[in-house]
């Protein structure tokens, strides 16, 4: 029997080199290895700003907060709605609702595994402030016509791009389309820092007030911190506070990881992008027998598959073939936290549910995802094809 892991590490010796070079020369905290690794994402997405901090938690939470900061021109009042797909991970909503706007819950597409934009339409009303689309593990929400919609009604878009780093739609990086992308280096993510998130935006006054937000409200990071510690002469300027803030700094180790990662994320993809057709192709008959059905990536879309997300055809099929998995050593998971509106959680918090939410009870009840990371070779991908086929005689 094999072991097939959801992940495994993707870094070898250039990182660990780097992480040793920044120990020895004992400068440790945000400095010039994160001012490094943020130019340098930010030239791979073509964006103006990258913000580098230390979780995609992190970074969502940033986000939020600089959405309703009265600094912001145009900020969002308390009590706005936030439209958010059911089917996300719960650190999508929490800064949200921390934020002190509230979520408003829409289906996501069983074929897709993406928020309905459909349900996004109905969902907008007199207090929406803005739309939360999440890019689900790799594949991408239609963001034409969602940038579309929420132009039409004035709304910040804030793309939640977590599991889908690389993924390509419509010609551009998911992550791209919004006021606002976020992004995970969590150790099974696309890249890994070991911890690490990064926020982007075209949107200069949005990134100068995340600088802020990031490290306390002080004015050390800031681009224009002169001409406003100009207006402060009596205060000392390395400890000038301007606003309110957290610590969501990353250390300058989790910088040099990054730094050697980023040069690897394309072929990383290329080879999940691999995995997937290789499935694909393996199990064509299941497919048309109607046993379970892949993520079908959304038109214009070159996903990045992370993981090999699977709707099977009733809930205890899919009990049986992940028990099957899990017994062979295959380790999967449900697909991240299924429909959030049932989970015991929201019945704490304040939100709003639009429609039925029938798509992401499906994704819920039978939904499954397995490994697709770039470490796997042909008889880990063989194993899992004949193992699946097994379970069903295939």
């Amino acid at each position: 029997m094999r072991k097939i892991p959801l992940n495994e590490c993707t870094f070898g010796e250039d990182e660990i080199q780097a992480a040793i070079a920044v120990l020895r020369s004992g400068h440790l905290t945000m400095g010039s290895q994160c001012e490094a690794f943020e130019n340098r994402f930010a030239r791979e997405l073509g964006v103006r700003n990258a913000l580098f901090v230390n979780s995609g938690s992190s970074a969502n939470l940033l986000a939020a907060f600089a959405l309703v900061n009265p600094a912001l021109q145009g900020h969002c009042p308390p009590g706005g709605e936030v439209i958010v797909p059911a089917v996300t991970w719960s650190t999508t909503i929490w800064p949200i609702v921390q934020a002190g706007l509230t979520p408003v819950l829409v289906d996501s597409d069983p074929q897709t595994f993406q928020m309905d934009l459909q349900q996004v339409k109905a969902a907008i009303g007199p207090k929406t402030v803005g739309i939360c689309p999440v890019h689900v593990l790799g594949n991408a929400v239609p963001m034409i016509a969602l940038q579309a919609l929420a132009k039409q009604h004035d709304l910040w878009l804030i793309e939640d791009t977590c599991e889908a780093l690389g993924t390509r739609h419509a010609g551009k990086d998911v992550g791209t389309f919004g006021d606002i992308g976020t992004f995970s280096f969590y150790f099974s993510h696309h890249i890994t820092t070991i911890e690490g998130g990064m926020v982007v935006t075209d949107n200069d006054e949005l990134a100068e007030l995340m600088r802020c937000l990031r490290a306390h409200g002080w004015t050390r990071q800031m681009k224009g911190r002169a001409a406003m510690e100009a207006k402060h002469p009596e205060i000392d300027p390395r400890f000038l506070f301007v606003n309110t803030g957290f610590n969501l700094r990353a250390t300058e180790i989790n910088a040099a990881f990054g730094l050697k990662q980023i040069e690897k994320l394309r072929t990383f993809n290329k080879t999940r992008i691999r995995n997937a057709e290789f499935w694909n192709k393996e199990f064509a008959t299941l497919i048309q027998t109607g046993y379970f059905r892949p993520m079908q990536p959304t038109e214009g879309t070159e996903s990045t598959w992370f993981g090999y997300p699977i709707i099977c055809k009733d809930i205890e099929l899919r009990k049986q073939l992940g028990a099957h998995l899990e017994k062979n050593g295959i380790e999967t998971r449900p697909v991240i936290c299924g429909n959030l509106a049932r989970q015991p959680a929201f019945k704490m918090i304040p939100h709003r549910i639009v429609g039925a939410l029938k798509g992401a009870d499906e994704i819920m009840d039978c939904g499954l995802f397995w490994g697709s990371h770039p470490v796997m070779n042909e008889n880990d991908l063989s194993y899992v094809a004949n193992t699946v086929k097994g379970f069903f005689k295939a």
